[in-house]
């Protein structure tokens, strides 16, 4: 987990959210990857979306992309 993530509050759970965004997957298809409900991959987003001061899922897609892994 980067450090610049970790001192935000981000999780480790979070952060594999956030990797898979990186991939443009739907909240399905990380669900069946992370074995959660797309419930909690809803809820994971947007723990992101507040923790980065993000708007909405695009940007967060974004941000994944140029987050180091």
């Amino acid at each position: 987990l980067p450090a610049s993530l970790r001192s935000a509050g981000v999780t480790v759970r979070e952060y594999e959210v956030l990797q898979l965004l990186a991939d443009n997957m739907g909240n399905k298809e990380i669900a069946r990857r992370l074995h959660i409900s797309p419930r909690t991959v809803e809820k994971h987003v947007a723990s992101l979306m507040a923790k980065s001061n993000l708007q909405n899922r695009g940007e967060l897609t974004e941000y994944a992309r140029n987050t180091p892994h």
